[in-house]
């Protein structure tokens, strides 16, 4: 992933060097295959979470019981818990929004 960002920062595209920048701050684990699979595979045996902005690649994650942060708008991050299907999922697998009712002090909601 690192190599790829280092790519779009030198291609100079907005939000690349930021991104790479955060990036350099977690520990990189090395692992099989390459690309989306290679993510896959690595959240899959490390039980970790996943940051992306690709919605194809998220659906997969999930499906796969992954959790998943991607961007909502630009302020905002949103999580897709891995292999949630009520309305504690953020949003469905097909990317619509999902409507919880917030719960209020005592359990009544």
């Amino acid at each position: 992933m690192r190599g790829e960002l280092d790519v779009l920062v030198e291609r100079g595209v907005s939000g690349a060097r930021p991104a790479r920048d955060l990036a350099r701050t977690f520990r990189e684990l090395p692992g099989p295959g390459r690309g989306d699979e290679g993510i896959v595979r690595a959240a899959v045996a490390t039980g970790g979470w996943v940051a992306t902005a690709d919605r194809e690649l998220a659906r997969r994650l999930v499906a796969r019981r992954i959790t998943v942060l991607a961007p909502r708008d630009r302020a905002r991050l949103e999580l897709h818990r891995g292999g949630r299907a009520g309305p504690e999922a953020s949003r469905d697998l097909a990317g619509r929004p999902r409507r919880a009712t917030p719960r209020r002090p005592g359990g009544k909601g």
